[in-house]
């Protein structure tokens, strides 16, 4: 173990945080992992981590892997100001084979740039106290499908390095995430309605509370015709939908291209409909799975008080990712049937969906292929 190191961290922050009820269990898989976060991910540091992690005193055979690590970007900023290089098959180059961090051995958790750190947790102390994990780790789904309760949430005191935030947050906008934060997880969890439904429910409550933020779920009128859909219909809206990502996303777009050659020469509805049928019968409690992972996503971005984002928007983007997840796992499955094979389609997506520009390009898509209003989206989300 090396000598003391400085703390990457700004401050210490001892807090009661909000956090899922499977937060308590979280633990790193390691070795384990079948799809671990060292590789392929394209990791950047802060110049002050960067700095100090080659300032770092330790062996020299551990320092000169170090060094070698991490190099500044071409056009770097304070807070991206240099990444991790992958060696030849994309893993980190201190990423040990038995799935553990070599920089964390040696030198302690304390050195550990913040990515590393916290991922997949997430703090959060602007406008709430609150800590989840993300979606696209693979033991964050283990343990939110573990069972088919609904998510729940708890109060433990935790502890953090991090950044506070520059700007106080106004205490009446405090309150009003809270209130409706917990309106649309009311909303659902309603388990008196598919899910689909739900999500439309939601849509009609964000519409409404743009004119009336205090709003009481009681005094609206949620009653809705659902419009019939076509199944060849929708699959044209979807592959159009997909194909505006044109391999944007490398992860996603392998997924992506898999999953549509399910259809090639094919009878679209014949196979959505085999497909359907494989996946109710192997994933019992698919609809419920889907349920917690969106609520335990949108906890962990503060929905929908994300920044610089309209919350219609924010909605849109929540139904692209509804629907596209939906699609992958339909037709992904297709010749699986383990709840490991699920996952790790799921946890995949995620990796882009939870850390890129991804919903505000699936929210802009959508709106240019004029899947925006209720109507139109309550058709595709019934696929």
């Amino acid at each position: 173990m090396a000598s003391k190191q400085v703390s990457f961290a700004k401050e210490k922050v001892v807090r009661e945080f909000l956090v899922p009820d499977y937060y308590k269990d979280f633990h790193c898989k390691g070795g384990n992992c079948r799809d671990s976060c060292c590789v392929e991910w394209k990791v950047t540091i802060p110049m002050e981590q960067y700095f100090l992690l080659h300032g770092l005193k330790c062996k020299t055979s551990v320092k000169e892997k170090i060094d070698r690590a991490f190099r500044p970007l071409l056009n770097p900023t304070k807070d991206r100001y240099a990444e991790i290089v992958h060696n030849y098959d994309g893993d980190c180059p201190l990423h040990k084979k038995d799935g553990y961090c070599l920089l964390h051995e040696t030198c302690g958790e304390e050195v550990l740039p913040w990515v590393c750190r916290f991922y997949p947790r997430g703090p959060r102390i602007d406008i709430a106290n609150e800590a989840s994990c993300a979606n696209s780790c693979e033991k964050t789904l283990e343990l939110l499908f573990s069972s088919s309760n609904k998510l729940s949430f708890e109060i433990r005191s935790l502890t953090f390095l991090i950044s506070k935030p520059k700007e106080a947050i106004p205490e009446e906008r405090k309150l009003l995430y809270i209130k409706v934060r917990d309106n649309i997880f009311s909303l659902l969890t309603n388990r008196d309605y598919p899910l689909h439904l739900r999500i439309i429910n939601l849509g009609k409550y964000l519409s409404v509370m743009g004119e009336n933020t205090q709003i009481d779920l009681n005094e609206i009128d949620f009653s809705f015709n659902i419009p019939e859909y076509d199944i060849d219909e929708n699959h044209q809206l979807l592959w159009s939908l997909l194909e505006m990502f044109d391999s944007k996303y490398k992860r996603l777009d392998e997924q992506l291209s898999e999953a549509r050659s399910n259809y090639l020469l094919k009878d679209v509805a014949e196979v959505y409909n085999k497909n359907k049928e494989h996946l109710e019968r192997t994933i019992n409690n698919h609809e419920i799975y889907f349920e917690k992972m969106l609520i335990n996503d949108l906890f962990f971005k503060q929905f929908p008080f994300q920044n610089n984002f309209s919350v219609y928007d924010q909605y849109l983007a929540l139904c692209g990712t509804y629907v596209l997840l939906r699609y992958l796992t339909l037709n992904l499955m297709t010749n699986k049937s383990s709840i490991d094979d699920y996952i790790d389609i799921l946890a995949k997506s995620f990796t882009v969906i939870s850390h890129s520009e991804f919903d505000k390009l699936i929210s802009s898509f959508m709106k240019r292929l004029e899947i925006k209003e209720l109507a139109s989206l309550s058709k595709i989300l019934q696929m």
